[in-house]
């Protein structure tokens, strides 16, 4: 079946939820130029985790792109074939615009609020950027020792 015969009723189930989550409109990001040759969807309410939380979807070709590692996955429910990757230079240039790192604050947010028993992964420097880990705080304590002692395990390989 064509598509747009499914797209008047995904825009009217797409209004119910929103309505009933209290949101007016849906909010969405799209990066300024083309990545890796496609213009990139991300949407706040997106109740997919796959590939990643949050994700965009390519408008051309429904394919999806994980915003973490830039992976790139067929549109459908294939999850497990990899089709394409950006390369370290868009990847950066991603991560680097403000308005994605909002973007992607308040898909974190509301997926956790929406799917609270559901454990997705945010990388460690967004978490850490971001104070995204719930109970992490970062303050400094003044009479902390200057020393540190490593308890566990070591082990030295020597020729």
């Amino acid at each position: 079946m064509p598509y747009y015969l499914f797209r008047q009723p995904l825009k009217r189930l797409v209004r119910r939820v929103m309505k009933r989550q209290g949101c007016k409109s849906p909010q969405l990001y799209s990066p300024k130029e083309r990545i890796h040759n496609y213009l990139w969807v991300f949407k706040v309410g997106d109740a997919d985790d796959h590939p990643s939380v949050p994700h965009a979807h390519s408008k051309e070709e429904g394919y999806r792109l994980n915003a973490w590692n830039g992976e790139i996955y067929p549109a459908g429910n294939d999850r497990s074939t990899v089709i394409g990757k950006l390369s370290n230079k868009e990847l950066s240039r991603l991560h680097k615009d403000k308005k994605f790192i909002d973007h992607a604050v308040k898909q974190i947010e509301w997926y956790s609020k929406a799917y609270p028993y559901i454990r997705f992964h945010i990388p460690v420097w967004f978490s850490l950027a971001h104070n995204m880990k719930k109970g992490a705080t970062s303050q400094r304590v003044d009479n902390a020792p200057a020393v540190y002692v490593f308890l566990g395990k070591a082990s030295l390989n020597r020729k």
